[in-house]
């Protein structure tokens, strides 16, 4: 069973428009509005998959109602923590080939809600034996948050990190080590400290003697499955003492919001059912690709996950 943290979730919402007039009016048609963040969205694919899976996290104001309802619409599991502080909205303007976002930052949530949260952990860790940690952390969490989840996690739990790249070293540099981690390429220069000036694209391509340095680094040793993902270009995969090259296929992208997300849900999803590692990420790495041929997670085609897996090309360097 899966248990997915979100500590920040949002209202996504949408604004599709022909043209964007900065210093004007504009009245918009086309508007999306959904329940978000990271851990949302892995929820929303587990639910796709028929899953058995809960999210929790925090909550709070009309916003956080408005989550609950819609996520009790689709019959998603939820047990989140409600807070003195309104669920952010999250706000996307895509005009012509264009787009901008706006990200609000909620206020900060009073430190009793974060304990309330651990003792909620404490109650339901036992349920679960995969944990996805997802997103941003809300304003006001204290330094140690994640931390003090990973220790009560790590006992029994198989833990899926994808958090920013600056939390991650962080959380590695204070000797957790989570079972998974998956970064993006720029994330895990954060992570690495890597400084060369070099493309997503380049980088992937690179000469294997080359990658299998960069992935000896002291600070990955321990972790399970390092996977960095680096969009239409594929991903990378450190597993055990193995390092592999991972080409996607090339289909039309309609968007690359939340192929991550899916990507995660998917690694959760398989490693839950005792999938080889290969198996599961390469499943997953699928998923990711069939949200990019979506515009809305909600569409994503499940079905066709062994169709795209199939596509996928494995190099061992």
């Amino acid at each position: 069973m899966i248990l997915c943290v979100t500590t920040n979730p949002a209202i996504d919402v949408i604004y599709k428009m022909d043209d964007l007039d900065v210093n004007g009016i504009n009245r918009v048609d086309d508007v999306y509005k959904t329940p978000g963040g990271k851990g949302i969205n892995v929820a929303k694919v587990l639910n796709l998959m028929k899953a058995d899976f809960l999210v929790t996290g925090f909550i709070g104001g009309k916003n956080g109602d408005y989550v609950i309802d819609k996520l009790d619409d689709v019959n998603i599991k939820h047990d989140f923590i409600y807070t003195n502080v309104d669920t952010r909205n999250c706000i996307r303007v895509i005009y012509g080939d264009k787009q901008m976002e706006i990200y609000e930052k909620t206020r900060r949530i009073d430190s009793r809600f974060e304990r309330t949260f651990m003792s909620l952990l404490k109650d339901i860790k036992k349920n679960y034996n995969i944990a996805t940690i997802s997103g941003s952390l809300m304003n006001g969490l204290s330094e140690e948050f994640l931390e003090n989840i990973m220790d009560l996690l790590n006992e029994n739990c198989k833990v899926i990190l994808d958090v920013n790249g600056e939390v991650t070293k962080k959380i590695l540099v204070n000797g957790y080590r989570p079972y998974i981690i998956k970064p993006n390429y720029y994330e895990f220069r954060e992570i690495i400290d890597f400084t060369e000036e070099m493309s997503s694209e380049d980088f992937i391509n690179s000469d294997g003697e080359f990658l299998k340095k960069i992935f000896d680094n002291e600070i990955l040793k321990g972790i399970e499955a390092v996977l960095v993902t680096h969009g239409r270009y594929g991903a990378l995969l450190k597993y055990k003492d193995n390092l592999y090259r991972i080409k996607v296929p090339q289909h039309e992208v309609v968007r690359t919001v939340g192929s991550g997300d899916a990507t995660v849900a998917g690694l959760s999803k398989f490693i839950d059912e005792d999938e080889s590692m290969m198996n599961a990420v390469i499943k997953a790495i699928s998923l990711g690709v069939l949200n990019a041929n979506v515009d809305e997670v909600e569409k994503i085609d499940v079905d066709r996950i062994q169709e795209i897996a199939e596509e996928i090309d494995v190099e061992l360097l």
